[in-house]
């Protein structure tokens, strides 16, 4: 999330438009040890998904690095660098779509936080 906030503040300052971008899935079933590696963490996964629909950047940064590794939701740093980064920015998600699945790999979500 910090790492995300002072990429804002620089870009904020900027002359150029840019975009950020977090591409990744979320929590993953074959990262996901307490599942038996079968699924993913989807009760984590909606938990994370509350927090971020209702804007909720400060319950992101209180999550540690070992909740992570248990939820398997090691790539879902990318969605915290931009999540501290829409913080600073003061942007809400316009959350486009969700799919969670206990079958697939891996939950996914897809958001915008428009200016």
């Amino acid at each position: 999330m910090e790492v995300g906030a002072a990429t804002a503040k620089v870009l904020k300052d900027s002359p150029w438009r840019v975009a950020l971008m977090a591409s990744s899935s979320w929590s993953h079933a074959f990262l996901t040890p307490k599942n038996h590696w079968l699924y993913p963490d989807v009760e984590s996964d909606r938990a994370r998904f509350e927090e971020l629909k209702d804007g909720d950047y400060a319950a992101w940064s209180r999550i540690s690095t070992p909740q992570i590794e248990d939820a398997g939701q090691q790539e879902m740093l990318n969605w915290m660098c931009l999540a501290g980064a829409m913080s600073e920015l003061g942007r809400k998600p316009e959350i486009i779509d969700y799919y969670e699945t206990y079958i697939f790999n891996s939950t996914k979500c897809l958001a915008v936080f428009p200016p």
